[in-house]
């Protein structure tokens, strides 16, 4: 078994960086539920949590990170 979780968009290279499933729902608990109104959330918030991982883990500037 992967420590590594399945990533939403399967086109993207998963990284040693990523959360595990156990670490999303852990994370994913703190994190507030859209209010209701305003523009509905487009992006999946897993996916944003480990780019910072991956920029803040590997040193790289945000520009420098794999596409």
């Amino acid at each position: 078994m992967s420590r590594l979780p399945e990533i939403a968009n399967p086109q993207r290279q998963s990284y040693r960086s990523d959360m595990s499933d156990r670490e999303w729902e852990v994370l994913r608990s703190l994190i507030p539920e859209p209010k209701g109104f305003g523009h509905p959330r487009r992006v999946d918030l897993r996916e944003i949590i480990n780019a910072i991982f991956y920029v803040q883990r590997s040193g790289r500037s945000v520009g420098n990170a794999a596409p």
